[in-house]
């Protein structure tokens, strides 16, 4: 698909593995919770970081497919998930430079994230991002999640003067909703399916947060 190459004055972020560094605790948070509901299943590394990515709900089927039973599973990972959180999860380097210059240069921002709003804002909070992003979807805010484009048209709508927007994420559905809202793509090197996200063709893929800012001037 040929994209007509606007001027880019907005950015939009997936949250996960993207902003912030929360791979190891998902990983250790779904092991957990799968030691209580499948205790006789051990699964691998690999089959875990394949999980990332969808809603929880979903992810959970795999074991029930009871809304009672996916529900405590949903409570007992949130559970674990924020008791640790803040051992484990760190902010990308450079994520803070990035983010205001961007607002230094009129730049629309926003997070599009497959969390519930009360599971995203407690990192969005403790690193200040929300000093420089103030238009988010949570999971819930639309019906459909990524890679449907509801998510990021619902942000997109959120601003006034929308020219050409930039969807970035670790997570092929990241690289698939941008496609399918019909905007510009980039996926990062750091990504744990990293050769699952090249496979989605983005248009840009960076290795390091302020590469971004060449991307932008490059297209202002």
């Amino acid at each position: 698909m040929v994209i007509n190459m606007r001027k880019i004055n907005t950015v939009l972020f997936d949250l996960d593995g993207t902003l912030v560094n929360s791979n190891e605790l998902i990983i250790q948070s779904f092991k957990v919770t799968f030691k209580k509901y499948q205790p006789n299943i051990d699964y691998s590394r690999k089959q875990l970081i394949d999980m990332i990515g969808p809603p929880l709900k979903e992810t959970f089927k795999i074991v029930s497919k009871s809304p009672k039973i996916i529900k405590e599973m949903i409570a007992f990972y949130r559970d674990f998930y924020q008791e640790n959180e803040f051992y484990y999860i760190t902010i990308y380097p450079h994520v803070i430079e990035l983010l205001k210059e961007l607002k230094r240069l009129n730049i629309n921002l926003g997070i599009v994230t497959t969390k519930f709003k009360e599971s995203a804002m407690p990192s969005i909070n403790h690193y200040n991002l929300n000093r420089y992003i103030d238009k988010f979807s949570f999971l819930g805010s639309v019906k459909e999640h990524k890679p449907s484009p509801q998510p990021i048209k619902y942000v997109l709508d959120q601003f006034d003067n929308v020219d050409m927007a930039l969807m970035v994420g670790d997570n092929p559905a990241d690289i698939q909703a941008g496609k399918n809202a019909n905007i510009l793509t980039c996926g990062v090197g750091w990504s744990l399916v990293k050769d699952k996200l090249i496979k989605e063709e983005p248009n840009f893929l960076i290795n390091d947060y302020l590469e971004i800012l060449d991307i932008i001037k490059k297209e202002r």
